[in-house]
């Protein structure tokens, strides 16, 4: 049988059948979407994939190491390496509590010299540190490794890691195995002047006064190895005298002297009411110069001193030979 003939013979068939398969079609696509739709109201909605941009950084925010130093990844041991604010402000309350004159004395370091000023700014200590260094200090500033917390007339307190040590005027740094006074101590008090000794006595070493020399009334000379040894012994010249800070108009215009007769100031011609407005061209009215001026007077090779004196400038001039 031809291939035409067998269409024609079942024509009814195979259109049935045609109809049979795509009602199927049909009917399978409309159930699937009713499915579909029913399950899409019923169920939450799916979270919508979002883009991971990166924050560009703003221009006030700059690198730190702060959090790396808080965490201290590097040492499970130690910790954090910075403190945090809580146990600082505690460590401060705590050691304010205590009593002063109750810490022990420090460790190391003598003091040497001390200029006490009714302005803290203006109080200096010079403490002596191991190998016999001597370094200039302020409350505030650090010598030996430590801080200068206060000066008082006849001691220094410093603090260090939270801790509080206290170092006496003349005393070396272990206090020569004594303990600190447990007693409640008095307020401290400026020292009262000594009488003035009889007019020609002289408080200066002989070994220093045979090798210094007036060559005029404003000009002195003195060896350098006598000089060396005023600069190690400071209380050659602080048992004797003393500099207080003058003010005018609120503001600080030299160092007011206070020197005894026969003193180591007197013998270079400074004399008890001079005010001392500069050395060596470093001004004094501020005490951060004072100190400068302090420093480079032990490696000079003079010094050119101007003071005031009854309301008129006077040069005094001292050659270190």
């Amino acid at each position: 049988m031809s291939p035409d003939a067998f269409v024609k013979r079942g024509f009814i068939f195979i259109l049935g059948g045609m109809v049979a398969v795509s009602a199927y079609y049909q009917a399978s696509g409309v159930s699937h979407l009713i499915a579909h739709q029913i399950a899409r109201d019923g169920a939450p909605p799916a979270p919508r994939a979002t883009a991971l941009v990166e924050e560009p950084l703003s221009e006030d925010r700059s690198p730190s190491a702060a959090p790396i130093l808080e965490r201290n990844p590097f040492d499970s041991i130690t910790g954090p390496l910075v403190p945090r604010p809580s146990e600082a402000l505690a460590g401060q309350a705590a050691l304010s509590s205590l009593d002063p004159y109750l810490a022990p004395p420090c460790d190391t370091g003598r003091v040497v010299l001390i200029a006490v000023s009714e302005d803290p700014e203006w109080s200096f200590a010079a403490v002596e540190a191991e190998g016999g260094r001597t370094a200039l200090g302020r409350r505030g500033g650090q010598i030996a490794g430590r801080k200068v917390e206060h000066i008082a007339w006849d001691r220094v307190w410093m603090t260090s890691g939270g801790a509080r040590c206290q170092m006496q005027l003349g005393k070396k740094g272990d206090n020569d195995g004594k303990k600190a006074p447990e007693s409640q101590p008095r307020a401290p008090e400026p020292p009262r002047e000594r009488p003035s000794r009889a007019s020609g006595r002289s408080d200066v070493p002989p070994e220093i006064a045979s090798r210094m020399k007036r060559v005029s009334e404003t000009e002195f000379d003195i060896d350098r190895s006598a000089a060396a040894k005023i600069f190690e012994n400071p209380e050659i010249v602080t048992n004797t005298s003393a500099a207080i800070p003058e003010m005018r108009d609120n503001q600080v215009v030299g160092l007011k002297m206070h020197i005894k007769p026969g003193s180591v100031l007197e013998s270079f011609g400074l004399q008890s009411g001079d005010l001392v407005k500069s050395i060596n061209s470093i001004d004094l009215t501020d005490p951060q110069k004072a100190m400068m001026a302090y420093t480079r007077m032990q490696s000079d090779k003079s010094l050119s001193v101007v003071v005031e004196r009854n309301g008129r400038p006077v040069r005094l001039k001292v050659n270190i030979r």
